[in-house]
C-alpha cells in the first residue's frame, strides 16, 4: 500500500512540473478531463486512468512512458508487459521510434499473450477518411502481412506511408481508400514488391 501511494505521490511531482503555475483549469480543459478529476491528480488523492495519462501525456507534450514513470525508454523497442494492479499493461513501441503507446489488455481480450507483433503508428494522411483520420493511431500486427479481402493493410513506399482496403480482383490486388477523393491502386504479384508492407491494421484509436 505504502508503495502504491509513493507512485501517486512520484506520478503527481510529475504532472506539477508540466502544468504553469495558475494555469490548472486551461491544462485539463485542454487534456478534456474534468478539473475535479484532474485536481485529484495534482494532489496525489488519486492515479489516472489509462485513457486519461495519454490525455495528460499529449496535453503536457510528453511522453506516456515518462508521465507514468519518469523514465524514457531507449534502445531497441521490445515489447513488454507489465503488471500495472489487476490489469496488464502493454507497451507497444511506435514504428521507429522510442516511444510507446500503453494499452490496457483488458480491453483488448484478443491481444492476451499475442502482443510482441504489435507496433503502433500515427496516420499523417486522410486517405481512409471517415474510418481513420489524420492524428488517430493504428496497431498494426506485423505477422499478418498478406493482403486479405477487405482488409486494411499498411505499406510503405520510400519515406510515404500508405493506408488502403484490400480488394481482391482479377488482376491482383486494388487498393482501396475509404476517402472518396483518392484513386484505387491496382498491383499485381509482380509489382507488390516494390512496396514494404508493414502488415495490418487491427484496431484504430481514433481520440488520441
Amino acid at each position: 500500500m505504502a508503495d502504491k501511494k509513493e507512485n501517486i505521490v512520484q506520478f503527481s511531482e510529475r504532472l506539477k512540473s508540466i502544468v504553469p503555475s495558475g494555469s490548472g483549469r486551461e491544462f485539463a480543459k485542454r487534456a478534456g478531463i474534468g478539473y475535479s478529476t484532474f485536481h485529484n491528480y495534482l494532489q496525489a488523492v488519486s492515479s489516472p486512468t489509462l485513457e486519461n495519462l495519454v490525455l495528460l501525456a499529449k496535453a503536457g507534450n510528453v511522453s506516456v512512458e515518462w508521465l507514468a514513470t519518469g523514465k524514457e525508454f531507449k534502445g531497441v523497442a521490445h515489447n513488454l508487459v507489465l503488471d500495472a494492479g489487476k490489469s496488464n499493461v502493454c507497451k507497444v513501441p511506435f514504428n521507429e521510434s522510442d516511444e510507446f503507446l500503453l494499452l490496457d489488455l483488458k480491453n483488448f481480450p484478443s491481444f492476451q499473450g499475442n502482443t510482441e507483433h504489435l507496433i503502433a503508428l500515427r496516420v499523417d494522411a486522410d486517405v481512409m477518411e471517415p474510418t481513420f483520420t489524420v492524428g488517430s493511431i493504428l496497431i498494426i500486427d506485423q505477422s499478418q502481412k498478406n493482403l486479405r479481402e477487405g482488409k486494411v493493410i499498411v505499406m510503405r513506399k520510400g519515406t510515404s506511408y500508405l493506408y488502403k482496403r484490400v480488394q481482391i480482383v482479377s488482376e491482383g490486388y486494388s487498393l482501396n481508400s475509404d476517402n472518396i477523393r483518392y484513386n484505387e491502386i491496382v498491383v499485381t504479384d509482380e509489382s507488390l514488391p516494390a512496396f514494404e508492407i508493414l502488415g495490418e491494421a487491427i484496431l484504430v484509436l481514433n481520440q488520441l
